[in-house]
């Protein structure tokens, strides 16, 4: 679990939920301390931005398992009814996830049930980009230069801010890696990505880039799940079906942990 969370977890929410440390230059990325309450003094600086990132922190999680609880009554009408149920789902789950409602395992995980792996991942993932725009939107409204200023007092933020802050590619290269790993909080990214002023188009090339592997991991396990589940089982053996999803499941840890590690490279000292 540690592996995964990486940098993501020092990175994105110790910068709204954690107080300031002074950084060891030995150290990669930041520790963190075990209070569960934020500085007030951070608090203070970070403005509107610091409640809004607590929100973020902990709401999607929440509304991801109510929508989950649905899966199995609502989900086979999306299904049943394929227009209006794709219309439907696109809006809300661009809403929903635009304003940071629901994660986006669980949106994926909808989709891949209801209309299968191939149509469930494309409309997924287009919902994502498109509510991933409206909350950098949202972020840009809201993240002020305070969040740059907490950003700067800590070399590992700092190192992959100016990351954010280099060449189109380099840019995009290091959204993608932020979007890539399974446990990266995707209302929490794109508020730090608003706050450090990334580029729209690169912004919006490297979220599609980093979400596609997470959400076709995600649609094609929901995909699967849903034959195993369904009473007319198809011609597929249960244990190929299985053995493909933990495969599936599989590599996109392994990418997430690639990514992981390159951003720990990227913030550690003299790079």
């Amino acid at each position: 679990m540690k592996t995964h969370l990486g940098v993501h977890s020092a990175f994105n929410r110790s910068l709204v939920l954690r107080a300031p440390l002074r950084s060891s230059p030995r150290l990669a990325v930041p520790i963190v301390p075990p209070s569960s309450h934020p500085s007030p003094s951070v608090f203070r600086r970070l403005g509107a931005a610091g409640p809004v990132a607590i929100v973020l922190s902990f709401w999607p999680p929440l509304g991801g398992f109510l929508l989950l609880t649905t899966l199995t009554t609502f989900a086979p009408w999306l299904r049943e009814h394929p227009a209006p149920g794709l219309v439907l789902y696109f809006f809300a789950t661009t809403l929903l996830v635009g304003f940071s409602c629901l994660p986006t395992f669980a949106v994926a995980l909808y989709a891949g049930w209801a209309f299968g792996f191939g149509l469930g991942f494309s409309i997924a993932l287009a919902a994502l980009i498109v509510a991933s725009l409206i909350a950098y939107a949202i972020g840009r409204c809201i993240a002020r230069d305070r969040v740059l200023e907490v950003i700067a007092e800590k070399p590992a933020w700092h190192a992959v801010h100016r990351a954010l802050l280099g060449d189109s590619r380099r840019i995009i290269f290091v959204t993608t890696l932020l979007r890539i790993p399974p446990l990266s909080p995707f209302a929490i990214v794109n508020f730090v990505l608003a706050a450090a002023r990334v580029p729209l188009w690169n912004y919006t090339l490297g979220t599609a880039l980093g979400i596609a592997p997470r959400t076709a991991a995600a649609a094609f396990v929901a995909a699967g799940l849903e034959q195993l589940h369904a009473k007319d089982l198809t011609d597929t053996p249960r244990w190929m079906l299985l053995s493909g999803m933990i495969a599936f499941v599989l590599m996109c840890i392994v990418l997430g942990a690639l990514a992981n590690r390159a951003l720990r490279t990227m913030a550690a000292p003299g790079k």
